[in-house]
């Protein structure tokens, strides 16, 4: 087998997929950061060789990239803070910017990169988002996705200076992982809280491990210019968290927290997290993004695949095992209270 290079590898998304890589017999190698937690780069060094390296140190990543076949571009930076838009740009842009050039340099044949449906032309209560809404047709409303759409140019880019390239466009990825951290796994610990709000948008989500899958089957697939958006289905943001607090045996919200309630409570929050030197848990881009009402059709990759995608419920369900598992484990930990309670 060809000798992949894996970024990102310490991530939600990339320790998923650094297990299933070397489950499936891959030489591996792993970009990870000298500052990346020690107990992932434990784990990791056990499925790949390590490389210690960054996304916006060329060098570091020539080196990596030398002998490989196939970059899988998984690293990416993810905040909706206003204040880190130039980190944003500086590692998801000019980050897979340096990706490119060196695998260009490198030799590297192939390049699979890890997008978002962010970088699509999405458009707020309007059309499903789908493979032909490439580029988008006004200014991305985040930081984030405007990051996203400049690494997807430099992936395009990459292409038409002689790189073979595939790319998939997940939405809302949902695993276990993190419960105390920023990703999707906190949504659970936040249903433990019992906290009484929901916002009123709708988003789409995919579990973790068919983005793996996917990530396996175009690398199997070897098809140049392969693209596919990754959604299992579109849920209200009420619904989600319907079906999550279900998962743990809490009492879901109850409450709706209409755009204009939230555009009131990000400043007061903002203001909070900054006396307490702390990060704020509602901003003006994540009030926009949990507010508006996406939807997404994820169909082509199963029409491709013959794989159909793992059913939300089936997703959440084993999330809320693993977390419950979790809890029962940790002491001190947040619990739920019995349902009916």
């Amino acid at each position: 087998m060809a000798q992949l290079l894996l970024t990102g590898a310490t991530g939600l998304l990339g320790m998923a997929l650094a297990r299933a890589l070397a489950e499936a017999g891959h030489p591996l190698r792993a970009l990870v950061r000298e500052d990346s937690d020690p107990a992932a780069s434990a784990e990791i060094s056990a499925l790949a060789t390590l490389y210690r390296g960054d996304l916006n140190d060329p060098e570091s990543l020539l080196a990596a990239m030398e002998g490989v076949d196939t970059v899988i571009h998984a690293a990416a930076m993810v905040s909706y803070q206003a204040h880190d838009r130039d980190a944003l740009l500086l590692v998801n842009g000019e980050g897979t910017a340096n990706v490119v050039n060196m695998a260009l340099e490198a030799g590297v044949r192939r390049l699979i990169h890890l997008s978002s449906v962010a970088a699509l032309d999405r458009v707020d209560g309007g059309k499903v988002t789908g493979l032909a809404n490439r580029w988008p047709s006004e200014r991305p409303k985040t930081a984030y996705a405007e990051s996203k759409f400049a690494a997807e140019r430099e992936v395009w880019r990459g292409q038409a200076e002689g790189l073979q390239v595939a790319v998939l466009y997940p939405s809302i990825i949902l695993g276990p992982g993190n419960w105390a951290g920023q990703n999707t796994p906190a949504l659970w610990r936040m249903a433990a809280a019992e906290r009484s709000f929901y916002p009123l948008g709708t988003a789409g989500f995919v579990d973790l491990r068919d983005v793996v899958d996917a990530t396996l089957f175009v690398l199997d697939r070897d098809v140049d210019g392969d693209r596919f958006l990754l959604n299992a289905g579109n849920l209200s943001w009420r619904d989600l968290q319907e079906k999550i607090a279900r998962s743990i045996g809490a009492k879901a919200p109850r409450l709706g927290l209409a755009p204009w309630q939230s555009a009131l409570l990000w400043p007061v929050e903002g203001l909070r997290a900054k006396l307490r030197g702390q990060r704020p848990l509602i901003t003006r881009e994540s009030h926009r993004n949990v507010q508006a009402r996406y939807q997404y059709d994820g169909s082509a990759y199963v029409e491709a695949s013959g794989r159909p995608y793992r059913s939300l419920d089936e997703t959440i369900a084993t999330i809320g095992k693993a977390f419950l598992a979790d809890q029962a484990a940790t002491p001190g930990a947040v619990r739920s209270r019995p349902s009916g309670d």
